[in-house]
């Protein structure tokens, strides 16, 4: 759908998202909240925005007649947003293991090798790193973990979405568990965070029997 550009400005000079969020924000309220911080940002290091054609000094929020507002990432990877509260992911769908458990030595084999490539990828060099079936029991039970635990924080800051993806259908753990184990990591990577968030269902909404609900929950496995 094409960006409601009268709804961006309404946005940008409405109150700022709160946090945590209280709603998946939409495209226009990301773009708005993105440039009231670039506005606030250069103003506070003493630097004219008009130039950069930011907030109200550029077409996006000012209108036509103002320089072109250069928008240089897609817009889910703007801001660095908190995900939405546990209980969004803590429905039966994301409840479920969605390749299968690990109740055969093939599936816990397949598990324990994910999560050393893991561990390769995103702790080299860090010291103590947990071994595969630590870090599955960190993602099973992260609540034995202080929050924001150094190597939590260094894999899910740095996995892309694929690989995150492959945590469900390799790793065999549910969208429930990635989901507690990202909040709890305290990383805030804007792709993992709008990687996550196709999975979110407002809590209110009961009926997951309902088609959008569906398509929400349904995760799209690599």
């Amino acid at each position: 759908m094409p960006i409601d550009f009268d709804a961006v400005r309404k946005a940008f000079y409405g109150p700022p998202l709160p946090s945590p969020l209280q709603q998946l924000p939409t495209r226009e309220e990301i773009l708005a909240e993105h440039q009231r911080i670039c506005l606030q940002v250069t103003r506070e290091l003493g630097v004219d925005p008009s130039p950069a054609a930011i907030g109200e000094h550029g077409s996006l929020i000012g209108g036509i007649g103002r320089p072109l507002t250069v928008i240089a990432r897609p817009i889910g990877k703007l801001l660095r947003l908190g995900p939405m509260p546990l209980e969004w992911f803590d429905h039966p769908r994301a409840r479920r293991t969605w390749n299968g458990g690990v109740d055969d030595s093939a599936a816990l084999r397949e598990r324990i090798e994910f999560l050393e490539q893991v561990i390769r990828s995103h702790l080299a060099g860090f010291p103590n790193p947990p071994t595969a079936s630590e870090l599955a029991s960190w993602i099973e039970c992260p609540v034995s973990l202080p929050r924001g635990a150094g190597a939590l924080y260094n894999i899910f800051e740095n996995i892309s979405p694929g690989q995150c993806a492959r945590m469900l259908s390799k790793g065999h753990f549910s969208v429930y568990e990635v989901a507690r184990v990202i909040i709890h990591s305290e990383a805030r990577s804007p792709e993992l965070i709008a990687w996550l968030h196709q999975f979110a269902v407002d809590p209110k909404q009961k009926n997951l029997d309902d088609p959008d609900a569906r398509r929400t929950a349904e995760p799209v496995l690599p």
